[in-house]
């Protein structure tokens, strides 16, 4: 464990409304992460206001939690000086960090804010040592890193760049990688980059025109709870819980899991029996199905990483129904075997594992046990015998987690003598303060104050953070009413928050800069337009011109490349790869080496690490720029061939000269999982790669899937775009 201190690691768990930001404090998060009604990728949550933030940090911050505020959708020229305003009221509210996406905010707030913390928001896609490095370079303190990220990436991450890394350990998996997820912008116009997905990923898809649908996209659920170890060890310091959209016993269960697991590093390990409980109730909270329990940590093309059944929460299989009855009333008597305990307030889902289908969810209300042990429940729902029952909620565990009150123990030291005013001074958590009363106490002229009394008016702390530790009582023969004892408690308690609070934030001395914020707001963009063609190995009837060609091979070979490099001279370019890992960088490494100072095609923010090496940059749509200030921040970085975001305004385009995607096919989700594995059920051994892949949802709408190989494979689903463009790109693989 190298010899770290469990303090040095956080369990950062999901807020998106009050209650779920109180059970994720009170079960054990050693920080948060909440948004607030605008710039937020979960908009769909309840989330926080400028009118609360202060108040939930002040509670976070009395018991030394930290808040990190998302600011991690794109936004327009037109949203920033909302912006600036937000970022100074939650600076001046003592957020400890903020986590965004867009490399214009990230350029005006590391720019403009003096001392501010910005974390690269996973929506960046930083998966590599290079992409952690440009996101240093550009003031970032953390990288939330894509969950594509592999183990020895992390590794070297942590030991070139030195940055604070965050890593998810459960939750909802994206199907796409981070950040380049345009499914739902280009079929609904809802943009996830705006925090309006509408998870069409989760709808059934058929595979080549076949009749047969199934989730082909729907991602199963991330648990890395039996490989924290590894991550500590690789150097991540905070363990992400996704689900700001999720109830708060799920946020509770999933920090208490992660919290314990965490602490058992350094302490008594869990055993056996212990894990099983706690992966089983975290399925039980939410699960479509089995976890998957290694994301891509591992240097393979992963499996498992799709259920194609079941795209909603199903829970744990705890028995089978034996028996349905009609009863009154229109309901059925449902018995059934199980190997689960069940309750009132408990949730159920009965599936139809032969059919592959779920038959009915219910909640459970009156339950009775028969003389053979056999649970038997009341339903409106009519199902036969032999079906699967799973449990999906577990009402007495999770109101367990709700019920919990997270308390700070405080220490009393308390003199009460005559002539003297009243003094205590109390210390919690290395914090203390001194409150006296403004005036002397008087001798007692019959019944004294005992230290017995005193102990119990300050042992009255329930409705407050703390509870009450040692005490240590000096008094003589004095008197003063229950009533001023109270008082005096009150404001000690207050007094001790107060001081908690400021030795949490003493750190947070953010500062604007407004000054800097409007030089920024009136630098002239630079931009070198260029007309781009992208082609592979099967392009044909390729006309040249002035355009720059961008070589897309499937499987990247040096000598393949630098052959198509000599064919096209200087007007060639190479199309980088999404996701590259640490071996991948190898063979990218040895290519560049053979072909220096050609056009780069870059699709991550990794990429820009090649500016001022030799390599001309061209900055394609899945940059995601948006914004006047993402171009400036690329040009800071020494880009000037600019491609807009394919969700950027027509305006925005023409006034910052920008390239746009024209024509040909347009990667709406790339994958870092194998959809041959996923519809074959093969492993890479007896790989069943062919080129004709296509995915087809209910409403017509087709989607070919190119793989791309380099050590790895990664795969692209494209959907055929034509548009109107000053300066253009036109694919010409599909």
């Amino acid at each position: 464990m190298k010899n770290l201190k469990i303090n040095e690691l956080e369990i950062l768990s999901p807020a998106g409304s009050p209650e779920g930001f109180l059970s994720a404090i009170n079960t054990g998060a050693d920080a948060v992460y909440l948004g607030l009604s605008n710039f937020n990728a979960r908009m769909k949550a309840e989330n926080f206001n400028t009118e609360n933030i202060r108040e939930y940090i002040k509670i976070a911050h009395t018991f030394g939690v930290k808040v990190y505020v998302t600011i991690n959708t794109l936004l327009n020229d037109s949203d920033f000086d909302e912006l600036i305003e937000l970022v100074k009221t939650l600076t001046e509210a003592k957020a400890d960090a903020f986590i965004v996406q867009d490399l214009g905010v990230f350029y005006v707030l590391s720019k403009c804010f003096k001392n501010i913390v910005i974390h690269t928001s996973t929506q960046m896609g930083v998966h590599n040592t290079l992409g952690a490095s440009i996101a240093k370079q550009l003031g970032a303190s953390r990288v939330v890193l894509s969950r594509e990220t592999k183990l020895e990436d992390i590794k070297q991450i942590k030991s070139q760049t030195g940055l604070e890394i965050e890593h998810f350990v459960q939750g909802a998996l994206c199907v796409a990688f981070s950040g380049n997820c345009y499914l739902s912008a280009l079929e609904k116009n809802m943009s996830g980059n705006e925090g309006k997905c509408l998870q069409l990923c989760r709808l059934p898809y058929f595979v080549n025109g076949d009749n047969t649908e199934k989730y082909f996209l729907s991602a199963r659920d991330l648990c890395l709870f039996d490989s924290l170890e590894e991550l500590v060890d690789a150097g991540v310091s905070s363990f992400k819980i996704e689900g700001r959209l999720r109830h708060s016993g799920y946020v509770a269960t999933a920090t208490s899991a992660y919290k314990t697991a965490l602490t058992s590093l350094f302490k008594e390990p869990l055993l056996a029996a212990e894990k099983n409980q706690i992966k089983n109730a975290l399925r039980v909270s939410f699960s479509r199905g089995e976890f998957n329990r290694r994301a891509y940590l591992d240097d393979e093309t992963p499996d498992r990483v799709i259920n194609t059944l079941y795209q909603n929460h199903i829970g744990i299989k705890i028995g089978t129904v034996t028996k349905v009855e009609p009863f009154k009333n229109g309901l059925f008597k449902i018995t059934a075997k199980l190997s689960h305990e069940i309750g009132s307030g408990d949730g159920l889902k009965i599936i139809d594992s032969k059919n592959q289908k779920q038959v009915a969810s219910l909640g459970v209300g009156n339950v009775e046990r028969t003389k053979t042990g056999e649970y038997v429940f009341f339903t409106k729902n009519k199902f036969s015998a032999g079906l699967d029952v799973h449990l999906t909620q577990n009402a007495k565990t999770e109101n367990e987690l709700l019920n919990q009150k997270r308390k700070i123990k405080v220490d009393f030291k308390i003199k009460a003598f005559a002539g003297k005013p009243f003094e205590i001074v109390a210390k919690a958590n290395g914090t203390g303060c001194v409150v006296s009363s403004d005036y002397a106490l008087e001798e007692a002229k019959s019944v004294p104050l005992y230290s017995e009394d005193i102990i119990a008016q300050f042992e009255k702390l329930s409705d407050t953070l703390f509870e009450a530790g040692k005490f240590a009582v000096e008094t003589d023969w004095v008197f003063l009413p229950k009533s001023e004892l109270n008082k005096l408690r009150r404001l000690t308690i207050q007094t001790l928050q107060n001081a908690l609070i400021l030795a949490n934030e003493k750190h947070l001395n953010v500062e604007f800069d407004e000054s800097k914020y409007y030089a920024i707001k009136s630098q002239k963009t630079l931009s070198n337009p260029k007309n781009i063609v992208i082609f592979d190995e099967k392009s044909k009837k390729i006309a040249k011109n002035d355009s720059i060609y961008i070589y897309a091979p499937s499987v990247f070979a040096a000598e393949d490349i630098t052959q198509k490099s000599k064919e096209f001279g200087e007007n060639f370019g190479l199309y980088l790869p999404t996701i590259l890992n640490h071996n991948d960088s190898k063979i990218l490494t040895k290519i560049l080496e053979k072909n220096p100072n050609i056009w780069l095609y870059v699709n991550n923010i990794y990429g820009l690490s090649f500016a001022g090496s030799g390599f001309k940059i061209i900055a394609s749509p899945l940059m995601n720029i948006k914004n006047s200030f993402a171009v400036k921040c690329l040009n800071s970085l020494g880009v000037t061939t600019i491609s807009a975001s394919i969700e950027a305004d027509d305006d925005f385009i023409e006034n910052n000269n920008l390239i746009s995607f024209e024509s040909g096919a347009f990667p709406v989700m790339t994958f870092a999982h194998c959809p041959h594995k996923t519809i074959n059920q093969n492993t890479c051994k007896n790989c069943a790669y062919k080129p004709n892949l296509s995915l087809s949802s209910k409403d017509g709408k087709s989607y070919k899937i190119t793989r791309t190989k380099l050590e790895n494979c990664q795969f692209e689903m494209n959907k055929k775009l034509e548009r109107q463009a000053k300066f253009s790109i036109k694919n010409l693989k599909v």
